[in-house]
């Protein structure tokens, strides 16, 4: 875990490059490349491993990214604050396979009758990425169950602090990477 110091010196480092460097250069040079600030080298390769492990996918399929990644948050409401005793461990799994697979059980539960307020869901699929609390509800919806119960499970296990740790799924880089330029240009804009 880093410092406040170290986590200072970040958030120095970040605004520096908001103003030399483009968005999408300093999400890949702050937000999917690099160090994880909050966990040590060897438990970000093991949660990695973990949820790549779980998933059927490559450890390069899996990176932790937001306050967690970067010491800090960059979302508007709360930007630039340290990560935190109430922060999550936000994990970004970008497969086209998974998001697929995920997306047609979704789209057979709403082919059979089943519902839930889609709208929600919608926006992010439009966006590239499913949220899983966006997804129909546990008690009618199988694989949302298993998605919170193997995220709760790596959570209680505290391998990896006492945080909650949460997914979402990206189909692939370009959507992670362009959710991730929206953040960092509302930084460079603010």
């Amino acid at each position: 875990m880093a410092t406040q110091e170290v986590i200072d010196e970040r958030i120095g480092l970040f605004r520096r490059d908001l103003k030399l460097l483009t968005a999408r250069d300093i999400v890949n040079k702050h937000v999917l490349t690099g160090s994880c600030c909050m966990l040590a080298d060897d438990k970000y390769v093991e949660l990695r491993s973990v949820v790549a492990e779980k998933f059927g996918l490559q450890t390069a399929e899996v990176v932790v990214v937001g306050s967690s990644r970067l010491g800090f948050s960059i979302s508007p409401d709360k930007r630039f604050r340290h990560f935190g005793e109430e922060s999550d461990i936000d994990v970004a799994i970008i497969s086209d396979r998974l998001f697929s697979e995920i997306w047609q059980e979704v789209h057979r539960f709403n082919e059979n009758g089943g519902y839930w307020e889609i709208g929600p869901f919608r926006k992010y699929l439009f966006q590239g990425w499913i949220r899983p609390d966006k997804l129909p509800p546990v008690h009618t919806f199988a694989l949302a169950k298993e998605w919170w119960e193997f995220f709760k499970e790596v959570t209680q296990t505290n391998r990896f602090g006492p945080y909650k740790v949460k997914a979402g799924l990206y189909k692939s880089w370009y959507f992670l990477e362009a959710y991730q330029q929206r953040s960092v240009t509302a930084c460079i804009e603010a």
